[in-house]
């Protein structure tokens, strides 16, 4: 049996480290071919719409994770193509709506007929800069971002509009994978948020990242925009 359980061990050390050679390679190639501090092209939209990408984290288990209910006020922000939009369209139901900001409108064009072929009225595409959001203050109740916060080259900027933008007790969730170019840190994250009053709630490891979530603060006053 011991000899059993060290070859295991062995084959278990082994997996971990093709595995992490794996990751920092496929991580050094998407770098190389697309840079870093910007979003993928409309071009590529394609590769975001990969059903593969349902191994790491489908629609369904992100709403989940987020904590998308019936009749909230969401954001989506940088949404793509739509890999999560029909889904949360569905998980606020008919009398909540999904708000999906995007900085290029050929990821917003695209956006838009998947949304009208899949008939998910309740998601609303927008072109949109993270750092100027075209939404109301405290009118969101919740608000997302997949892979996109290290995209945006002002996040400071990005934060204080999430912050204005939602209301008081709102929820801000991030996902971040490892292998993506602009892999945001957890450690980094968590005290950029609570720099702008955010509070953790909680965080959710995956195979390959983490979700994490925080609360907006229940007071109105806000710090200087940067």
């Amino acid at each position: 049996m011991r000899p059993l359980r060290r070859l295991l061990g062995l084959v278990a050390i082994a997996w971990a480290i093709v595995a992490a050679a794996a990751t920092v390679a496929i991580a050094g190639w998407v770098r190389e071919r697309y840079g870093r501090g910007g979003p993928m092209p409309a071009a590529q939209a394609g590769m975001l719409l990969n059903p593969l990408r349902a191994r790491v984290l489908s629609p369904q288990d992100a709403m989940a994770a987020f904590g998308v209910r019936e009749g909230e006020t969401v954001i989506e922000l940088g949404p793509g193509p739509g890999y999560f939009s029909i889904e949360a369209g569905r998980a606020v139901g008919e009398t909540g709506r999904v708000i999906c900001v995007d900085v290029q409108r050929g990821m917003i064009e695209i956006l838009a007929d998947r949304l009208r072929e899949a008939r998910a009225d309740r998601a609303r595409p927008i072109v949109g800069d993270a750092t100027c959001l075209p939404l109301a203050e405290a009118s969101c109740d919740r608000a997302y971002l997949v892979t996109v916060f290290g995209e945006i080259p002002d996040r400071n900027a990005a934060l204080y509009e999430l912050r204005r933008v939602l209301k008081p007790g709102g929820v801000l969730a991030f996902t971040e994978l490892l292998g993506d170019p602009d892999y945001v840190l957890m450690a980094w994250l968590e005290d950029l948020c609570a720099a702008y009053g955010f509070e953790r709630i909680k965080e959710t490891g995956m195979l390959l990242g983490y979700t994490a979530t925080f609360a907006a603060p229940k007071g109105r006053r806000r710090r200087a925009r940067p």
